[in-house]
């Protein structure tokens, strides 16, 4: 059985308040990665957004989180906000979940044409949002000795996994 054809329940959990939804768990993470950001003053990070008063939607399978960029700060919710000046909606959470997690904006771009995303709202933000999540999950230098320790146990645990 392939795990895309898992359906898990969807459950909230309320003290973090993020569902179990694979997509609605990425994007609390993401949101943590920028609130971490925004609350130390990372100069790049305040650059990107210093400009922006926007809500950004996600949405998929019952799922919605928004992102909000105001006055210089960020912030994220569950739910949907009363206006949203993006809004991305993917066909399948699972799917949604993956597909950001490639970062990669030719495959969203495709995902577009093919339906499996639909896009409304001011397009120039998906092409802003991608560079300022680029920029987020990026690993500071000063961690990268550490990563590259890591990086053999990371292929030999694939390698387990696949058996």
């Amino acid at each position: 059985m392939k795990l895309s054809n898992i359906k898990l329940p969807n459950i909230k959990l309320p003290i973090i308040n993020v569902n179990t939804d694979p997509l609605d768990a990425m994007l609390y993470g993401l949101g943590l990665r920028l609130a971490w950001l925004d609350n130390h003053n990372d100069e790049k990070f305040n650059k990107i957004i210093a400009d922006k008063n926007i809500a950004i939607l996600f949405q998929s399978d019952g799922m919605a989180r928004y992102y909000r960029f105001q006055d210089g700060r960020f912030g994220q919710a569950s739910g949907k906000p009363k206006e949203a000046d993006l809004t991305i909606a993917f066909k399948e959470s699972l799917a949604g979940a993956k597909l950001l997690a490639k970062g990669d904006l030719a495959s969203l771009m495709s995902a577009i044409q093919d339906g499996d995303v639909v896009v409304t709202g001011d397009y120039k933000l998906v092409m802003w949002f991608a560079s300022l999540a680029k920029y987020a999950v990026a690993t500071p230098k000063k961690y990268e000795p550490y990563v590259d320790k890591v990086k053999p146990y990371l292929k030999k645990a694939k390698r387990i996994l696949k058996k």
